[in-house]
């Protein structure tokens, strides 16, 4: 058995890559990596097919554990923050008073927004100034300045 283990290492190390290869996380690389050591081993004479399947065991879980979280880290994709997720901690003045059962607007950036109180019942008048505490559907929830 222990002539053939090359061809099986060989056979883990191409399916590891190709699986690598197809997926858009990286899931089978450690595997792969795992398989080329014990491809190596398998060259070596002597070496029985239980201490390859050893090797690729702790090999593959040696990288698994330590490299993946580098390497997710280093590849981790950065969000963009969309210009709705800007508008929050900005600040602007109400143009359009604020009720509880009404909508009104607010000036920010002199972009004219429609925007609702952050506490219910409150009553903001126009001219208050106030900020941007986030944005809920296409309206501001804001709370004025002190």
């Amino acid at each position: 058995m222990e002539a053939w283990m090359w061809v099986i290492w060989l056979c883990v190390f191409i399916a590891a890559l190709v699986i690598e290869t197809v997926g858009p996380e990286i899931v089978a690389i450690w595997f792969a990596g795992g398989a080329l050591i014990s491809l190596i081993a398998s060259f070596i004479p002597g070496v029985a097919w239980w201490v390859e399947t050893v090797v690729f065991a702790v090999v593959s879980l040696g990288l698994l554990a330590f490299l993946r979280p580098i390497v997710t880290k280093m590849i981790k994709r950065d969000t963009v923050p969309s210009n709705a997720d800007e508008m929050s901690g900005k600040k602007g003045v109400v143009t359009s008073d604020i009720e509880p059962l009404q909508k009104g607007e607010v000036s920010v950036d002199n972009i004219i927004w429609t925007a609702i109180a952050s506490k219910d019942g409150d009553i903001i008048k126009a001219g208050t100034k106030v900020k941007v505490l986030s944005i809920s559907g296409n309206k501001l929830i804001v709370t004025p300045l002190n």
